[in-house]
């Protein structure tokens, strides 16, 4: 046998290979800030022992850190399959711009009101809380906006042959922006429990902080919202799988907005998502 004979891997990276593109080092950059936030955070959030709603005082600002991680990597990875010409332009790194004047303004007043021992959604209490909260709402929008410019670029620039990927980063984006935007601002007139005061109070599911005991209209905001991870990785799945990434694709997205729909009216009828 010739010991000069190479052979190709019969592997396939499990994960995309980020490059190294200024729209890629923007979102990783957004997303390594908030791990950090989140490591230097658990010291007050063991040592606190405040309660707010049911829920330790620093849970609040602690799942968003990690929510903005997941949110910011999710965006790099799918923003791959747009040509790097198109990456290094400035239209996307002016949505990724804004996307990062809105995590910086949620960050700071998450944890603003967190160290105050006071909410930070949900609350109206005075001009200053009312004023900020819209401004905590157009942040989420800018937030959101940056996976409907990817989507967009997406739709016009990527490679179609991995149908399930393109179709599910298309899917998931658009319907996790307007999803989580009619739900958003739905809770954000309403409230966020059904038949309960705005604390809520009682038994709550741990670290998620969904009352056990009132209809609660986050856990329908939540699997809205995460559409942005799921869809786009049923259709990486789908084509790793070799299976028919556009039918796959499409159900799964009917399936979640079903579920997301379903919990919406659960919570509506006044019941929990998971009864105490």
């Amino acid at each position: 046998m010739n010991e000069t004979q190479t052979s190709t891997p019969a592997w396939k990276p499990i994960l995309p290979q980020l490059d190294d593109d200024p729209l890629t080092r923007l979102l990783m950059t957004f997303a390594l800030f908030m791990a950090a936030a989140f490591v230097v955070f658990i010291p007050a959030w063991i040592i606190d022992t405040r309660v707010l709603d049911s829920a330790p005082i620093w849970t609040k600002p602690q799942k968003f850190n990690l929510s903005f991680v997941v949110h910011f990597i999710t965006l790099a990875m799918i923003a791959q399959q747009i040509p790097r010409v198109v990456r290094s332009g400035m239209a996307l790194r002016i949505f990724a711009y804004l996307a990062g004047i809105g995590l910086v303004f949620e960050f700071i007043y998450l944890n603003t009101q967190a160290a105050r021992g006071v909410r930070s959604h949900f609350n109206n209490d005075g001009p200053f809380e009312q004023i900020m909260y819209a401004f905590m709402g157009l942040g989420a929008v800018l937030l959101m906006t940056i996976a409907v410019a990817i989507a967009v670029q997406v739709w016009r620039k990527a490679d179609r042959s991995r149908r399930g990927l393109w179709l599910g980063t298309i899917l998931g984006c658009i319907g996790a922006f307007i999803t989580t935007v009619i739900f958003g601002f739905y809770m954000s007139g309403e409230g966020r429990f059904v038949g309960a005061p705005l604390t809520g109070g009682g038994e709550v599911i741990p670290f998620f902080g969904w009352s056990r005991e009132y209809g609660d209209l986050r856990p329908a905001h939540f699997v809205s919202m995460h559409m942005l991870q799921t869809i786009p990785f049923v259709g990486w799945l789908a084509d790793r799988q070799n299976w028919n990434g556009t039918m796959i694709v499409i159900a799964a997205t009917i399936v979640q907005i079903a579920l997301a729909a379903f919990l919406f009216m659960q919570a509506l009828s006044g019941q929990p998502f998971w009864p105490a």
